[in-house]
């Protein structure tokens, strides 16, 4: 991705090479934790410049206690990224802390550590870590099913008769099935629901979606995903696709289904959904304005079809 005069790309584990720092996203208490140095007023994630004869893990473990004060922890690597800006080109990788434990604050390298929903409003890399930042949010995913498998299509939605194992990247012209389930009550309200913060974009609110699996169609899909988040049933005949998007790797079915379920039959399952609540359409305008809600695709689409 460009940004301004520097390009930030994110890339496969160990693809890149000369790996000069290392980046370190850190979860705790199901937030994100970030570090404010002591002589600046932003926010930053745990990173450093990887030392002559140190590896990338030794250097995010170093500096995840150096800069954090982290004592217990879990720490894996999950890609690399680069930036090139007019002064040179630069690798890292970047990992993903779950920290269960921090000292006191002592003589750290920041002033403070802080938990936020999200992204920070004021940060010290505002072109890098944004890009570091959704990439880390697809690769949680993608790790929380890894064995998940997917029917292949071509580009014109065919069945390749092939299947893919959700964690291995799609190659070039292939494509997987995803399906997004909106559910609205006859009061034009949508029912949606708050992601268990294991997940990517922890803590935001969504609609019900996911990739279908082998044996699947889009259909079948919906309403399994419905079942799996919600523990409710949809009927078939009370839903239609409202438009389908194509992007990256993914055939995205956006479905609408228009039918009245009471809050309390809502099944909250664990390491998926933590809330649920109906919004009208204006509110859930509202939400996706205040990054409350899951990035959309074909926003004012979407939005049509719901005040339709």
């Amino acid at each position: 991705m460009q940004r301004g005069t520097m390009i930030v790309k994110t890339a496969e584990l160990n693809t890149l090479n000369n790996y000069t720092f290392v980046v370190i996203l850190c979860r705790y208490q199901d937030k994100w934790l970030y570090c404010r140095a002591k002589d600046r007023d932003v926010f930053e994630t745990a990173g450093v410049h990887i030392e002559a004869g140190e590896s990338p893990l030794d250097a995010a473990k170093r500096e995840l206690y150096e800069e954090t004060g982290a004592t217990k922890f879990d720490i894996v690597p999950a890609f690399d990224y680069s930036v090139q800006k007019s002064s040179g080109y630069s690798t890292g990788q970047v990992f993903l802390a779950h920290i269960h434990e921090l000292e006191e604050h002592q003589d750290f390298e920041m002033a403070e550590v802080k938990l936020f929903e999200a992204l920070p409003d004021k940060m010290r890399f505002p072109l890098i870590t944004p890009v570091i930042y959704k990439e880390m949010q697809g690769w949680i995913n993608l790790h929380s099913a890894a064995d998940e498998i997917w029917d292949v299509y071509d580009s014109e939605r065919n069945l390749t008769g092939r299947t893919h194992r959700r964690l291995d990247p799609l190659p070039e012209g292939d494509y997987h099935l995803v399906v997004l389930v909106w559910l609205q009550n006859s009061k034009g309200e949508v029912l949606i629901s708050k992601r268990a913060p294991c997940k990517g974009y922890p803590n935001l609110w969504e609609c019900t979606g996911g990739s279908a699996v082998a044996g699947d169609d889009s259909l079948a899909a919906a309403i399994r995903e419905v079942k799996e988040e919600l523990g409710l049933d949809v009927k078939p005949e009370n839903g239609k696709i409202i438009f389908t998007d194509i992007f990256n790797n993914s055939i995205g079915d956006v479905w609408l289904f228009r039918q009245d379920f009471d809050i309390k039959d809502v099944i909250l399952q664990e390491n998926e959904t933590v809330d649920a609540k109906y919004v009208s359409v204006n509110e859930l305008r509202n939400m996706i304005d205040n990054d409350e809600f899951v990035p959309i695709a074909s926003l004012e689409e979407l939005l049509g079809a719901l005040e339709a």
